[in-house]
């Protein structure tokens, strides 16, 4: 009795100290949402978070990838990382397939997660869990998601047709259309020879943690109130050969509102 009691004492002891001694790379898998950022000194919002950058706010973490789904296009996107859990503060280092990266540091207790991040192009990693006026930190913090309760992305909503006919319609879309926010600023082409090409630049640093500038270019046709246009070259690779439509709901000689394929309202102002 006495040698089973001490074996499985000693099981129990080994078993515990194979806990602790999990890495932090290990704790981090699994999905997180994003509670806060902090940015210049300013909190950004739940929506501008949502809609300009992650969709649900939610990244998810397995091995040494974090992955995220872009709003709007609902394109899948990868930063692979790299822990230093035995650095103090600890560290992260983040490193995308172009320029996007970064220099940060981390706190993990049980399900949150902190972690503070200099924009791409800095040199210096952050020295505190700051984001103050005039810095070029982001302090950001998340929740670990029960895996369970991850409800799945809203379907497209219908939209109404277009009441102009296309060939009112295709003389009044040529043209350079855009729009633009305090974090950045996309321009779309449409040619009358039926290709158009469209950038999209990111202003601030929270933008150019998450996404590269984009440049991509097809061609576009109109039919029945629909523009559907087909990428046939761009920057971003996974997006050559797709289709995209907007569905046209009112255009002037200043404004175009559409309603993209994914069901999301389109603002767009003349450029020239």
């Amino acid at each position: 009795m006495h040698r089973s009691l001490m074996s499985v004492a000693l099981a129990f002891g080994l078993a515990t100290a194979s806990l602790a001694q999990k890495s932090d790379g290990d704790k981090l898998q699994g999905t997180w949402e994003i509670t806060a950022l902090i940015e210049d000194d300013a909190i950004v919002t739940d929506e501008l978070l949502r809609t300009g950058y992650v969709q649900d706010a939610r990244l998810t973490i397995s091995g040494q990838s974090i992955s995220f789904t872009k709003p709007g296009k609902l394109q899948k996107r990868s930063i692979l990382y790299v822990l230093d859990d035995k650095a103090s503060p600890k560290t992260v280092d983040l490193a995308g397939a172009e320029k996007t990266s970064g220099k940060g540091i981390y706190l993990l207790s049980d399900d949150v997660l902190m972690i503070c991040l200099g924009e791409p192009e800095a040199k210096q990693r952050p020295t505190e869990f700051s984001a103050k006026k005039g810095s070029s930190n982001l302090l950001m913090t998340l929740k670990r998601l029960d895996a369970s309760k991850i409800k799945p992305t809203a379907e497209p909503k219908e939209t109404a047709a277009a009441p102009k006919k296309d060939d009112e319609l295709q003389k009044e879309l040529l043209g350079t259309w855009g729009h633009q926010s305090d974090n950045w600023v996309t321009l779309f082409s449409l040619n009358n020879d039926g290709t158009f090409s469209t950038k999209r630049d990111y202003k601030k640093k929270l933008g150019k943690l998450f996404n590269e500038d984009v440049r991509s270019s097809g061609t576009w046709k109109l039919k029945d109130g629909l523009v559907l246009c087909t990428i046939t070259a761009s920057t971003e690779k996974d997006m050559i050969d797709q289709v995209y439509s907007y569905r046209i709901r009112s255009i002037s000689e200043t404004e175009l509102i559409a309603v993209d394929q994914f069901g999301s309202l389109r603002r767009e102002w003349k450029v020239k």
